[in-house]
């Protein structure tokens, strides 16, 4: 699209520029380049002011009334009286707009409010409103008090769903009677400013608190609860924090198992005691450098692309 914008934008240049050099003092119409063009004429108004202010280019023809009127709205047409002063004369409206107006006529005359119209006919209220302007009938907007006209339907699942809460059903038992979905069911309840019941655990969730409990209670921390229960880190965690149970976080490095401590220990001593390389490391301890490495990088020591050489 930029690509196409730039060409456009030469291709205008070139134009104005011959008709510069070649005819200086006549004017350009910008209908006429956009024609040529083939983009519309706002599109050629915005790019003759960007190259205005770089190059010296022909000055712009003044639109004619006439093609003004021609691109003006095709639900009237404009003409000038002896004084100039410019006359809509509105076109004849459509059947179907006959028709609104006249259900419109009928259904006010029954003192129907706009909303009760526009439920009856199936149109938005404001084409009602617009309709009662266009008729001058006298009319009063309905307000809204914070909440929507609400049909028989929902009315109806409202009765439910109070009647269904005060007799201690939870919400997923609500959404079995009623067929709902649980976000209905939980908007209505917002809705109508009923609490919503505390939701049921599932069977498995039960018994994930009730073994967390277990072991936090013999002293275990999350990470031994986790290792011994086959959970993640993170979920023993959260279960910690819904159950109101005093944790402490665990570091990383408080996890490794003993062999790791061994190593790090051993290669520490090599490293930094005897002097010695990653690679001569790797061959003593018959582990691969990517072990050594990472040995190295727990240790804190910054690693090069050449092994530190002893002497």
């Amino acid at each position: 699209m930029a690509f196409s914008n730039q060409s456009t934008k030469l291709r205008l240049l070139k134009l104005l520029q011959h008709s510069w050099s070649t005819q200086p003092n006549t004017t350009v119409s910008l209908s006429e380049l956009a024609q040529t063009l083939n983009v519309s004429r706002e599109r050629v108004r915005q790019l003759y002011h960007q190259l205005a202010v770089e190059y010296a280019l022909p000055p712009i023809q003044k639109r004619k009334l006439n093609e003004i009127n021609q691109r003006s709205s095709d639900n009237q047409t404009n003409k000038l009286n002896t004084n100039g002063e410019v006359i809509r004369k509105l076109r004849t409206p459509s059947p179907q707009t006959l028709a609104l107006e006249a259900d419109v006529r009928k259904y006010i005359s029954q003192n129907m409010s706009v909303p009760e119209i526009a439920r009856k006919i199936g149109r938005p209220a404001p084409t009602i409103y617009t309709a009662l302007q266009r008729l001058d009938i006298p009319f009063k907007r309905v307000k809204d008090k914070g909440h929507r006209l609400r049909n028989a339907k929902t009315l109806a699942i409202e009765a439910l769903v109070r009647k269904y809460s005060e007799q201690g059903l939870s919400v997923a038992e609500i959404v079995r009677k009623t067929g709902r979905s649980e976000s209905n069911i939980e908007r209505i309840h917002h809705r109508l400013h009923i609490p919503l019941p505390p939701k049921q655990k599932s069977p498995q969730t039960q018994e994930l608190e009730a073994l967390v409990r277990k072991y936090s209670e013999q002293g275990l921390n999350a990470p031994e609860i986790a290792r011994k229960i086959g959970k993640n880190r993170k979920s023993v965690y959260s279960v910690f924090r819904r159950l109101g149970l005093p944790f402490k976080w665990v570091k990383v490095t408080e996890l490794r198992n003993p062999k790791t401590h061994a190593f790090d220990a051993e290669v520490k001593w090599y490293y930094f005691s005897l002097g010695m390389s990653s690679k001569e490391i790797a061959s003593i301890t018959r582990r691969d450098m990517k072990t050594v490495y990472a040995a190295l990088h727990r240790l804190g020591v910054p690693l090069k692309k050449q092994s530190r050489r002893s002497g």
